[in-house]
C-alpha cells in the first residue's frame, strides 16, 4: 500500500455484524487479530460513483467479545448489578461521595440476593417445612430422620453456590485482557482518552472481595440469629452475640474497603475474603452443633428462626435510604461548576432527565434487584405451602419485607401497562392522543380498585367499557393526528408525486415511530419512577418494622390483618409471577444460546449495551470489552497510517461501533500529546499517534451519540467531548443516519445549518445538513421496471446505499488534502450553545 491508498476500516454494532456481511464478500480474507478481535478484507476494491476512486474495506469484527458462549448470557439473571455499574458512568462530573453511595448501594444488592437465597434455604425449607411432619412428608421427604442440625448444614449449600459464583464471575477484570502494560489512571474519574482507563481497573479485584466478603458476613449472621431462636435447651446469648460481633467486624472492614479505598492497590482485600470465609464457615458451624437435636416433629407451624426478618428488612430500608442520599448527592453534583458547564449545552447534548441520570438507572436497578429477591422467597412459599404475614395462621410465615415487596411488585404490574399507551404517544409527540390514552387508564385502574371492593358489578363493567372506548378514541387520534399530516408531508417532498401513492403511508408511519427515539428515556423514567415508589414504600415499611417495639415478635399494628386481605394476596401472587417469569425469561435466554446462534446475537446485544464500560460501582456484572475494542481499533489504525503507509485510513463505525470509533480517535489524540516515557513502556509511541491522525478519518451512521450517550454520559462524551474531536476533525468527520432508523440519527447538526443535496447520481441523492447526511430510506419509492425495489432499512444496511460510498469518499479526499475548518452553526470547544 501506498500513499494513494485509502482503508476504510467498518467496526460494526451490538448486532455482532457478520465480517462477511459487512464487506459484501462471502469468503473475505483475515489480516491481523485473533479468534476473538478480527480484520478482515474484502477480495475487491469499492468504488464511489461519482469521482471512481477505490479504496479498500476491512472489517472490525469485535462479536465474539459478547455474543459467544451461553456462560456469558447467563450473566443476564445479574442484570441489576451491571445496571448499577452502568449507573456510575452518567454521573455529571467527579465525586467521590455519590461514586461511595453508588458502590456502598451495589453491597447492599448483593446483600439482597444472598439474603434472600438463605432465606429461601435455612428459613422456608429447612425451618418451617422440614421442620413440620405434614410439609417435610409432602415436599422434602428426603429429610425424614435427620437431625435438625444436618438440615440446617445443607441449608448453607444454595448461598453458598450463590457466594462461589459471584466470586467465579468477578474474577475476571476484563473479559479479554487488552494488550500492553499497566499504567496510572491520568484522571480519578478516566476518559475515553486515558489509555489506563481501557487497560487497567485496580478497583474491581478489590471490589469483588468486599463483595463476597460482604455476603459470607450476611449468611453468618443469619446462622448467628438462629441460635437465638426460641426453643428447648437454647445455647446462651452471649455465644449468638458473638457471632453477630465478628460478623459485624467482617461487614464494616467490607465497607471500609469499599466506600474508603477501592482504588489502593495496598489494599489487603485478599485478606478480607478469606477471613470472611473463615467466619461464616465457624458461624455455620456453631449453630450447626448447637441446635443439632432440635426437634423437628412438630405437626403444626414452628417458631420462625431469629434474624431473618430484622436482616431482611435492614437491607430493604438501606436500599431506600442510599437512593436518597444518592439524590442528595447528585443535586449537589448538578449545581457543581462541572454540573452547571453541561446542563448549558445545546438542548440536543444537554443531560438526559435533568442530570439526574443516575438516581433514575440506580432506581431501576434497585427495583429489579428487590423485586429478583423477594420473587424467589415468594416462589419457594408458593411452592411447599401459602405465605402468611406472621405465626399462628396456617401456612409458613414469610418476611414482611418480602410480602410488601411481592405486593408493590403486583402494583407495578398493573400500573406500568396503564402508562404504556399515554407514554407512547406522548413519546411521538401526540399530546392529545396521550390525554386520551391517559383517561382510558385511569378508567382502567379504576375497574381494577372496583373489583376488590364490594360495590355493585355495574360500576365495574361501566369502569371496563369506558377505558376500552377511551383507547379506542386515543387510537384513532394517533391515526390522524396533524404530526402524522406534517410527517407525510415531508415523505412526499423526498418522493415527488401523487401523494397517495403505495409507500408513502408506511414511510411516514415509520418515521413517525422512529421519531420516538428522542423520548425513548420518558418510558424509562417512568419504569423508574414506579420502582422509585415501590422501593421507597419497602424501605419505609421495613423501617417502620424495625422501629416497632414488638418487631420480632408482631408486625405493626393492623399491618397482618391487611396482608391477609384478598387484594393484598392476589397482588402479591401477581407481582411474585411477574418476577418469576421475568427471572424465567432470562434463564431460558441462558439456556437458548446453547443451541441457537441468532438468541446468541440477541444476548449479545443486550451484554454489549452493559458492558462497555469499566466495572467500577459494582464488580459482578459481565467483564468489560470496550477497552480490548478500543486498544485493538487504535492499534490497526496506526498499523495502517504508519507502518503501511496507507494515505488516508477512515474509520466507519455503525450504531455502538461509532462510540468504538470515537473513543479510539479519543485515545489516539491522547497519545499523540503525550511523550514517550525514559523507560521505552510504551504501546503507540508518540511518533505514530501523530504520524496516524494525519491520515484518519471518521464516518458515522446509525449513531445514538447525539441523543443517547451524549446525555447519558454527559462526562464521557458530553457535548464539549464531541465538539472538541470535531474541531480536530473537521471535515474529516461526517455523520449519515435515516429518518426511519429507531436508534440512530444525527450527531452534529444544528438548527442554523442550510441543507443541500449530496448526489450519488441524479436518482440517488442524500440531504446534506453541516456533515451530517440524511439518506432516503428506501433510495427510491418508485422503481423502473427493470430496478429492484429498495426496501425499507432502518438501521440495518447503511453500505448498500450509494450514498454512504460517497460520503467515504468526501472523508477520504478530507483527509488527504491539507486541513480546513469547518464552523457548524455555533459549534464551539467550550461547548456552548
Amino acid at each position: 500500500m501506498g500513499p494513494e491508498d485509502v482503508v476504510e476500516l467498518r467496526v460494526h454494532g451490538v448486532s455482532g455484524t457478520p465480517p462477511e456481511a459487512m464487506l459484501g464478500d462471502p469468503f473475505p480474507t483475515p489480516v491481523a487479530g485473533d479468534d476473538v478481535a478480527r480484520f478482515l478484507r474484502a477480495g475487491k476494491p469499492v468504488r464511489a460513483l461519482s469521482n471512481g476512486r477505490p479504496r479498500t474495506v476491512e472489517a472490525f469484527h469485535w462479536g465474539r467479545f459478547t455474543s459467544g458462549g451461553a456462560s456469558r448470557a447467563l450473566w443476564l439473571v445479574l442484570i441489576p448489578f451491571a445496571i448499577l455499574n452502568l449507573a456510575r458512568y452518567a454521573l455529571l462530573g467527579a465525586s467521590r461521595f455519590a461514586e461511595a453511595v453508588l458502590r456502598l448501594l451495589g453491597l447492599v444488592l448483593t446483600g439482597m440476593l444472598v439474603a434472600a437465597t438463605a432465606y429461601a434455604s435455612l428459613e422456608l425449607l429447612v425451618r418451617q417445612c422440614a421442620g413440620t411432619a405434614t410439609c417435610r412428608a409432602e415436599r422434602l421427604g428426603f429429610f425424614d430422620g435427620w437431625p435438625f442440625g444436618a438440615m440446617l448444614l445443607v441449608g448453607l449449600v444454595p448461598p453458598g453456590l450463590v457466594i462461589t459464583v459471584l466470586w467465579w464471575f468477578g474474577r475476571q477484570t476484563f473479559l479479554y485482557e487488552p494488550k500492553g502494560t499497566h499504567h496510572v489512571w491520568e484522571t480519578r474519574t478516566g476518559s475515553l482518552g486515558d489509555y489506563a482507563f481501557w487497560h487497567t481497573s485496580p478497583r474491581t479485584p478489590v471490589l469483588r472481595d468486599a463483595h463476597v466478603a460482604a455476603a459470607c458476613a450476611v449468611v453468618g449472621v443469619l446462622y448467628a440469629g438462629a441460635l437465638r431462636t426460641e426453643q428447648p435447651d437454647r445455647p446462651a446469648d452471649a455465644l449468638s452475640w458473638a457471632v453477630v460481633g465478628l460478623g459485624a467486624v467482617v461487614l464494616g472492614w467490607a465497607v471500609g474497603c469499599v466506600v474508603m479505598s477501592p482504588d489502593r492497590r495496598e489494599v489487603n482485600s485478599r485478606a478480607l475474603k478469606w477471613a470472611s470465609v473463615v467466619y461464616l464457615l465457624l458461624a455455620a458451624g456453631a449453630a450447626t452443633a448447637s441446635l443439632w437435636r432440635v426437634p423437628v416433629e412438630a405437626s403444626g407451624s414452628v417458631t420462625p428462626l431469629a434474624g431473618f426478618e430484622a436482616v431482611t428488612n435492614t437491607l430493604s430500608a438501606s436500599a431506600m435510604l442510599l437512593l436518597v442520599v444518592l439524590l442528595g448527592a447528585c443535586v449537589r453534583l448538578r449545581r457543581s461548576a462541572r454540573g452547571v458547564e453541561l446542563m448549558v449545552a445545546d438542548k440536543r447534548f444537554r443531560p438526559l432527565w435533568h442530570g439526574y441520570a443516575t438516581v433514575v438507572i440506580a432506581a431501576v436497578a434497585t427495583t429489579l434487584a428487590v423485586g429478583f429477591s423477594g420473587g424467589l422467597a415468594y416462589r419457594v412459599v408458593d411452592w411447599v405451602g401459602d405465605p402468611v404475614p406472621d405465626a399462628g395462621r396456617p401456612g409458613l410465615v414469610l418476611s414482611t419485607s418480602y410480602l410488601v415487596g411481592a405486593g408493590l411488585w403486583g402494583v407495578l404490574a398493573i400500573a406500568f401497562p396503564l402508562l404504556v399507551a399515554p407514554v407512547v404517544a406522548a413519546m411521538v409527540r401526540q399530546v392529545s392522543s396521550a390525554l386520551v390514552f391517559a383517561a382510558g387508564s385511569v378508567a382502567a385502574a379504576a375497574a381494577v380498585a372496583l373489583r376488590w371492593t364490594s360495590a355493585s358489578g355495574w360500576a365495574f363493567w361501566a369502569a371496563v367499557v369506558l377505558a376500552g372506548l377511551l383507547y379506542a378514541i386515543g387510537t384513532v387520534s394517533c391515526m390522524r393526528h396533524a404530526i402524522g399530516v406534517a410527517v407525510r408531508e415531508g415523505v412526499v417532498a423526498d418522493y415527488p408525486g401523487r401523494p397517495d401513492r403505495p409507500g408513502v403511508g408506511k414511510v411516514a408511519l415509520t418515521q413517525r415511530l422512529a421519531s420516538a427515539k428522542y423520548r425513548y428515556h420518558w418510558l424509562l423514567g417512568a419504569v423508574a419512577l414506579l420502582g422509585g415508589v415501590l422501593v421507597a414504600a419497602g424501605g419505609g415499611l421495613a423501617l417502620a418494622r424495625l422501629a416497632h417495639p414488638g418487631w420480632r415478635d408482631a408486625p405493626p399494628p393492623g399491618l397482618a390483618d391487611w396482608l391477609s386481605t384478598v387484594p393484598a394476596r392476589e397482588l402479591g401472587a401477581l407481582g411474585s409471577l411477574v418476577v418469576s417469569g421475568v427471572v424465567l425469561v432470562l434463564l431460558l435466554l441462558g439456556v437458548r444460546t446453547w443451541q441457537n446462534a441468532r438468541m446468541r446475537t440477541v444476548v449479545g446485544i443486550v451484554w454489549d449495551l452493559v458492558a462497555f464500560w469499566p466495572r467500577l460501582a459494582h464488580p459482578i456484572c459481565p467483564p468489560p470489552y470496550g477497552g480490548r475494542a478500543t486498544i485493538e481499533l487504535t492499534s490497526r489504525a496506526v498499523r495502517l497510517a504508519g507502518h503501511h503507509g496507507v494515505g488516508a485510513v477512515v474509520l466507519s463505525g455503525h450504531s455502538q461501533g461509532s462510540v468504538v470509533c470515537v473513543a479510539a480517535l479519543s485515545l489516539l489524540r491522547r497519545e499523540s500529546e503525550r511523550p514517550d516515557p525514559a523507560d521505552g513502556e510504551r504501546y503507540i509511541r508518540q511518533a505514530d499517534a501523530v504520524a496516524a491522525l494525519r491520515r484518519v478519518g471518521l464516518v458515522t451512521y446509525g449513531s445514538q451519540l447525539q441523543w443517547a450517550y451524549s446525555r447519558l454520559f454527559p462526562h464521557y462524551l458530553g457535548h464539549a467531548e464531541l465538539a472538541r474531536l470535531h474541531d480536530d476533525l473537521g471535515d474529516r468527520w461526517w455523520n449519515v443516519h435515516r429518518l426511519t432508523d429507531p436508534l440512530g440519527g444525527p450527531v452534529q447538526v444544528w438548527p442554523e445549518t442550510a441543507e443541500e443535496r449530496l448526489s450519488a447520481d441524479p436518482k440517488l441523492w442524500g440531504v446534506r445538513c453541516g456533515n451530517d447526511v440524511r439518506l432516503r430510506d428506501p433510495e427510491f419509492l418508485d422503481p423502473d421496471p427493470d430496478v429492484v425495489a429498495s426496501p425499507l432499512r432502518g438501521h440495518s444496511d447503511y453500505y448498500d446505499d450509494p450514498v454512504f460510498d460517497e460520503v467515504v469518499a468526501r472523508v477520504a479526499d478530507a483527509v488527504a488534502r491539507p486541513r480546513t475548518t469547518v464552523v457548524i452553526g455555533d459549534l464551539s470547544l467550550s461547548g456552548g450553545s
